[in-house]
């Protein structure tokens, strides 16, 4: 059964995945240990990495778009974005990312790794969920342990994000 492109979730995953983010499991160590919650939960969006997401989001949009294989298996999907495990998600986002030669090269020519690329991904994915149940008036406030300088960055980067995230098939 082909999986359905990622969009915004509804009812409880959506909250799973926003508790997910807010976890702070063990700490983390090395670059390359294991990704944490706690390493997605404390990492902070800025706009020199979002210049350089976008660069990379395009260019993995163009070998999407172009390659069948993504029709059937999309890069990004609703059960990675919200499957309640955000950094088996994060795992599994950038082994398929090393794994992919054109992927990779995307990701490479934007000066990221498949590492960084994927925290920032989920991070900006977590940040946009809690900012529209802010908007919608579902929450009152962002919940603690979701970090509020990315729901803030989300704000004030509303259209460039919509339009990243489109452009890897996620909408919302």
């Amino acid at each position: 059964m082909p999986r359905r492109p990622c969009c915004y979730p509804d009812g409880v995953r959506a909250w799973v995945a926003l508790a997910m983010l807010g976890l702070t499991a063990g700490p983390s160590s090395a670059a390359q240990s294991a990704i944490t919650a706690r390493d997605i939960g404390t990492y902070r969006l800025t706009a020199p990495v979002f210049r350089q997401f976008q660069q990379a989001s395009g260019l993995i949009g163009v070998v999407t778009a172009s390659d069948a294989r993504f029709r059937f298996a999309p890069l990004f999907t609703r059960e990675v974005a919200v499957s309640g495990d955000v950094p088996g998600a994060v795992a599994d986002l950038v082994a398929r990312i090393e794994n992919d030669p054109p992927l990779a090269s995307a990701v490479g020519a934007a000066a990221l790794t498949a590492r960084e690329y994927s925290v920032f991904a989920l991070a900006l994915v977590g940040a946009r969920l809690a900012h529209g149940f802010v908007e919608a008036g579902v929450l009152r406030r962002v919940p603690a342990g979701v970090a509020t300088e990315n729901v803030a960055f989300v704000a004030e980067h509303q259209e460039e994000i919509a339009a990243v995230l489109k452009t890897l098939g996620i909408d919302g």
